[in-house]
C-alpha cells in the first residue's frame, strides 16, 4: 500500500497547496494520503490564523485522509529539528513517500547537500566554524560553508523551501527511513509582495486579508477557505496582534535572570538585546526589528519569543523524544485506514481529553495563548472534536 505524506502548515490553504498535493497524487497514485500539521504555533514562531481544526478540515476537502498534529516542541524549531519530528511521525504512521517542494528542480542535488550535512567531513565544521568567526548568521555560514565543499551548495541552501527539503531528506537519512521523497517543483515567489493567483506568497496572502484586502485574497484560495476564512473574520476569532504584543512583552518584562538564561538556543550577549529590547519595544514586531540582525536573523528571535511564551526551556528541546503519539485532527471516515492504525506502535488519539494526559505542557499552552489572542474560551480544545468528513 502506497500512503503519501506531506508536511504543512496550510496558513491558509491556498492554490499553491492544492497544487502541491494534487500533484504529488498524481505522481504518487497513493491509496492513502496524511497530513502532518503545525497547530497552534507555526515553525518560526508566530500564530496561524485559523485554528487547527479549520486547516485539517480544509486538508481534508482538499484531497487528505487523515491529519495529524505536529507536537510544538518540534514545531517550533529550526528547519532541521521540525522536518525530524515531523519526518519521524509520519514514517511511524506508515507512510511510504513523502512529497515536499523546492525551488530547485534537482533532488540529486538536493540529496547530496542533505549527505553532505547530515554526516559533516572536518573540513565542512573548519568551514563553518570560520564563517561564525566572520560575524555570519549560523543559516549562512553554513550554506558558504557548503558550497565550498559541493558546487552548488551555497545558492541552493539560501532558498527556504530548498533548505526544507534538504532537512526532510536529512531526516530521512538520519533515522534510516524507508520513505521515498517525491520533490514538487515551487510555483511562484516566496517572498513576492503581490499575489500570484496560482502560487501565491502564503506571508502575502496573510498581509492581504488583514488589511481588508479580500477580493485579491480570495482569488488565490479554493472555495473552502475563503468560505472559512469570511466566518472567521466576521466572528473576530483570528489572532488580534494587540493582544499577542501585551501578553509577550508582559511576559518578557516579567521574567527573572534564570529564565531568560535557560531559554534554549540563547547565544552570548542575546539574552541582555532581547531583555533590553522588551523594556522599550511596543510591539512584538519592533522587538524582533530591534534586536534581529544578520547574525541573529527574525525567525530565530521569533521562536525565542515563542519558547518564552510557552515556557520552554534549555532542557525541555535537549529532552525531547520524537513523537511518540499522534493527535489526530481529522479524517475522512475509512474504516480500512483507522484498522490500520491498530497495528502501530506509535497509538493515534482521537480524543483531546485523552491527548491532554500523554501532551507537553507547552502544547496546552500554545492552544490557550491561541484562544486568547482570537477573544476564545480558554476550554479550547477540549470543547473541539475532531473533524470527520
Amino acid at each position: 500500500m502506497a500512503v503519501l505524506g506531506i508536511v504543512a502548515e496550510y496558513d491558509p490553504l491556498h492554490n499553491g497547496h492544492l497544487y502541491h498535493l494534487n500533484e504529488a497524487k498524481s505522481l504518487v497514485k497513493p491509496d492513502l494520503t496524511y497530513v502532518v500539521l503545525s497547530p497552534c504555533m507555526k515553525q518560526r514562531g508566530d500564530l496561524p490564523l485559523l485554528s487547527p481544526l479549520d486547516r485539517a478540515r480544509l486538508a481534508l476537502e482538499a484531497g487528505a485522509d487523515a491529519v495529524f498534529a505536529l507536537p510544538v516542541l518540534w514545531t517550533v524549531r529550526d528547519a532541521e529539528h521540525y522536518a525530524l519530528g515531523a519526518v519521524s511521525l509520519l514514517a511511524s504512521l506508515g507512510v511510504t513517500h513523502l512529497a515536499f517542494g523546492a525551488e530547485t528542480n534537482d533532488l540529486p542535488l538536493l540529496s547530496k547537500a542533505a549527505k553532505l550535512l547530515e554526516s559533516p567531513a572536518p573540513s565542512l565544521r573548519s568551514a563553518l566554524k570560520t564563517g561564525l568567526s566572520s560575524g555570519l548568521g549560523f543559516p549562512a555560514a553554513l550554506s558558504r560553508a557548503a558550497g565550498d565543499l559541493l558546487q552548488g551548495a551555497e545558492a541552493l541552501l539560501s532558498r527556504p523551501n530548498n533548505i526544507l527539503a534538504v532537512s526532510y531528506l536529512r531526516a530521512i537519512l538520519n533515522g534510516n527511513l524507508k520513505v521515498e521523497p517525491v520533490l514538487i517543483p515551487r510555483r511562484g515567489n516566496y517572498h513576492a509582495a503581490g499575489i500570484d493567483p496560482d502560487a501565491p506568497s502564503a506571508s502575502a496572502l496573510r498581509e492581504a486579508l488583514l488589511r481588508g484586502n479580500y477580493r485579491e485574497a480570495f482569488a488565490a484560495v479554493p472555495d473552502q477557505t475563503a468560505g472559512i476564512l469570511r466566518r472567521r473574520f466576521l466572528d473576530r476569532n483570528i489572532p488580534d496582534d494587540r493582544t499577542l504584543d501585551t501578553i509577550l512583552l508582559y511576559r518578557l518584562r516579567s521574567m527573572t535572570t534564570e529564565e531568560y538564561a535557560s531559554l534554549p538556543d540563547l547565544s552570548e550577549g542575546l539574552e541582555n538585546a532581547l531583555r533590553n529590547a522588551a523594556v522599550t519595544a511596543r510591539t512584538r514586531q519592533e522587538l524582533l526589528d530591534a534586536v534581529s540582525c544578520s547574525r541573529y536573523p527574525a525567525s530565530r528571535i521569533s521562536r525565542l519569543c515563542a519558547y518564552a511564551l510557552l515556557q520552554v526551556s534549555r532542557k525541555d528541546l535537549a529532552s525531547v523524544p520524537l513523537p511518540e503519539n499522534a493527535l489526530l485532527l481529522g479524517l475522512r471516515k475509512n474504516p480500512d485506514m483507522t484498522a490500520r492504525w491498530k497495528q502501530l506502535s506509535l497509538p493515534v488519539i482521537s480524543s483531546f481529553t485523552e491527548w491532554k494526559k500523554a501532551a507537553h505542557p507547552a502544547d496546552l499552552l500554545a492552544w490557550r495563548l491561541w484562544a486568547q489572542c482570537c477573544r476564545l474560551p480558554a476550554t479550547l480544545p477540549f470543547s473541539e472534536k475532531t473533524v470527520s468528513l
